[in-house]
């Protein structure tokens, strides 16, 4: 399919334009979704710390609920403040699971709401237990609601279980942070729950049996387990504050173990509290905020860490729409580029050379703003079109003098036929009027028989004179028509081929100019050249972010890819315009040495002219002989004056004669009259033609 060379630049520069676009789209669509990631990680954040901290309320209240229940005489009033403790957790744990967007929220709400509405019946137990005397007062009593408060934790574990998986799989960073609360979590839940299980013995100094033993000797190596995880995630750079507070809490949870096992080794079996409900709940919940704030600290580094990762993403998501902007308006503003700066002027320049191939030198070749190649070849095409405009006009002006020579050798024809009729009728109107003076010259004969010796010498000069004088009139008549005509024409010829010689110049160095802005627009093509090269480079970057984005990024690897094919065209386009334009140089090349070689032939022809005008001079010069000629014509006819002189008696003598030729003389005035009249004509139409 045949394009134009201005077309098929904006068709490539519009490629060129697409991949630029649709690289900077794909890297625009990664920073959107790297920032959609990161709030959705910024919200699990949030909601697993909201999640853990109502999760620890409830715990923490369970165990007051039970030392209550042990050391108050009426601890209905604290149960009632409690339960509202825990409904306000409840309730804080489904508030962060309704602001999330992940497919498990709603069974974990249904599953936590179900534990939760199987607990709140349970409450009574402890109402009714706290009715009783304190002496009278059995824990076992209130188990169901025990356990299920532990259902009612352990749906809330999991959904922060689920919430913290979530967070764990968008960073390492945050993944490192959740286990490190998880572990806190579980050296909690275990130094908790052997409280939970001694509260009783401590109550009464019951001694442990041995499967409380061993219960507590395992608990302790979860416990142990926990410490060394932490210790693991904490031997890090960048760690140091989480680090400070796991060793300060290890220290109070290994005092308070040591602590406990001193009281465990004095139950003695005596039924009487070894300490008493309230003391053993604080001493319980001593190492607690050490263990909760290893949690807390290591949510809030998950918190700062995916704000930071907001803050990233959102500052690339702007960098990436600004940079899709600006290459959107670099687009547009290359394209515009192109149409005003080279196919606008392209096609300008086409214009005008279809007006000078079709002989319109009237209209002048529109200049541009811009003083680049095409504002030189605009130029340049100006001066060609007032160059040939010259010659045509000269051409005119040269078939206009044809013609005007033409006409006047017509009017010279014409005149001299008419010349030679009057000629011939003068003539035999003189034969008529000879043949009369012939009558009479017999009367006259013997007094020119008595003159013979001196008009014999007058005739003689006379012959000589009128030889000389036709002789002189013929050669110059015929040599001041011949020079003047060859002059004119030498004149003409000498400066049609000096205008020649100067417009092949002019047109030589157009051409050169043209070759010139050729070789400009090579350069122009290998810039093209380069800008293919760095749109496959693009491509191939694109390829790759789109080979990173996974399933998401398929199809811009498919556009990348019809980008990098795309390019790969541009640049075969862009040989096939280096090959056109070498072309162009060389048959530039030829026409600037054609010209040349038509430059040399007018110089000829200038030469020859000037050889032509030399003879010109020849023939002056000739005129010149003829005028010496004739000035011995005229010392001639002087003679002859002399010699009628000496005849002026004898032609006296004559005058009875020359009254009988009066007649026949007049008549020959006449006739020489007319003969007069008709040279006169004839010189004058010769004249004005």
């Amino acid at each position: 399919m045949k394009k134009s060379v201005s077309t098929l630049l904006m068709v490539l520069l519009s490629v060129l334009a697409a991949g630029i676009l649709v690289s900077t789209a794909i890297l625009m669509s990664g920073a959107a979704g790297r920032y959609r990631e990161s709030v959705a990680t910024e919200q699990l954040a949030a909601a697993d710390k909201a999640i853990f901290q109502n999760v620890l309320v409830m715990r923490a209240h369970r165990g007051d609920i039970q030392s209550a229940l042990l050391s108050e005489d009426d601890p209905r009033a604290k149960l009632t403040e409690f339960q509202g403790v825990e409904a306000r957790g409840y309730d804080g744990i489904v508030a962060a699971l309704a602001g999330l967007d992940i497919p498990e929220r709603d069974d974990l709400v249904t599953r936590l709401k179900a534990a939760w509405d199987a607990t709140v019946p349970q409450f009574k137990l402890l109402f009714d237990e706290g009715a009783r005397p304190r002496a009278e007062r059995v824990l076992a009593r209130t188990n169901a609601w025990y356990d299920q408060m532990t259902k009612t934790l352990d749906a809330a574990n999991a959904a922060s279980l689920a919430v913290s998986n979530r967070a764990w799989m968008t960073d390492p960073a945050i993944a490192q942070m959740v286990q490190a609360r998880r572990l806190a979590w579980q050296v909690r839940d275990r130094y908790g729950l052997q409280c939970s299980a001694l509260r009783p013995n401590i109550n009464s100094s019951k001694p442990l049996e041995e499967a409380q033993k061993l219960a507590t000797a395992q608990g302790r190596g979860t416990i142990n387990a926990g410490w060394s995880g932490l210790d693991d995630l904490t031997a890090g750079a960048g760690s140091t504050a989480l680090a400070a507070v796991v060793k300060s809490s290890r220290a109070e949870v290994e005092a308070a173990h040591q602590r406990m096992d001193q009281i465990t080794k004095s139950l003695d079996g005596s039924g009487k509290p070894a300490m008493a409900p309230a003391e053993w709940n604080a001493f319980c919940q001593g190492p607690f905020n050490g263990i909760i704030a290893i949690g807390m600290t290591a949510l809030d580094a998950s918190i700062a860490r995916a704000e930071a990762l907001k803050t990233a993403a959102l500052t690339s998501l702007v960098v990436q729409s600004i940079a899709f902007v600006a290459a959107l308006l670099v687009a547009a503003l290359a394209l515009r580029a192109v149409r005003v700066r080279l196919v606008r002027p392209v096609r300008t320049l086409m214009q005008a050379i279809e007006r000078i191939g079709q002989r319109d030198y009237q209209t002048p070749v529109a200049q541009f703003a811009h003083a680049d190649e095409f504002g030189a070849m605009a130029a340049a095409l100006e001066g060609l079109r007032a160059s040939a405009a010259t010659a045509d006009r000269l051409a005119q002006e040269r078939e206009q003098d044809q013609g005007k020579r033409l006409e006047r050798s017509q009017a010279i024809d014409s005149a001299c036929r008419s010349f030679d009729d009057t000629v011939q009728a003068v003539i035999v109107s003189m034969g008529n009027s000879t043949g009369q003076l012939d009558s009479s010259a017999g009367d006259v004969r013997k007094l020119v028989d008595d003159s013979t010796e001196q008009t014999a010498a007058v005739a003689s000069a006379a012959e000589t004179a009128t030889t000389n004088l036709e002789t002189i009139a013929a050669a110059t008549e015929e040599l001041t028509a011949s020079v003047s005509e060859i002059a004119s024409q030498v004149q003409a010829s000498a400066a049609d081929a000096r205008q020649a010689v100067e417009k092949a110049a002019q047109t030589n160095a157009t051409v050169e100019m043209l070759d010139r802005a050729a070789n400009r627009i090579g350069e122009v093509v290998k810039m093209i050249t380069a800008i293919a090269s760095q749109t496959n480079l693009l491509a191939l970057n694109a390829t790759i972010e789109a080979a990173r984005a996974g399933d998401a990024g398929r199809g811009f690897a498919v556009v990348a890819g019809e980008v990098k094919n795309l390019a790969a065209q541009t640049a075969t386009a862009t040989d096939d315009i280096t090959r056109q334009i070498a072309e162009i140089q060389a048959a530039t090349g030829e026409s600037v040495e054609a010209i040349r070689a038509i430059s040399l032939n007018i110089s000829g022809i200038d030469e020859k002219m000037t050889a032509i005008a030399a003879a010109v001079e020849q023939q002056r010069a000739a005129t010149t002989e003829i005028s010496r000629n004739f000035q011995q014509a005229a010392q001639g006819t002087r003679a002859v004056t002399d010699t009628i002189g000496s005849v002026a008696a004898l032609n006296r003598q004559t005058g009875n004669a020359g009254a009988a030729m009066a007649d026949s003389v007049r008549r020959m005035s006449d006739d020489a009259d007319r003969f007069r009249v008709a040279v006169e004509g004839f010189l004058g139409t010769v004249r004005k033609a």
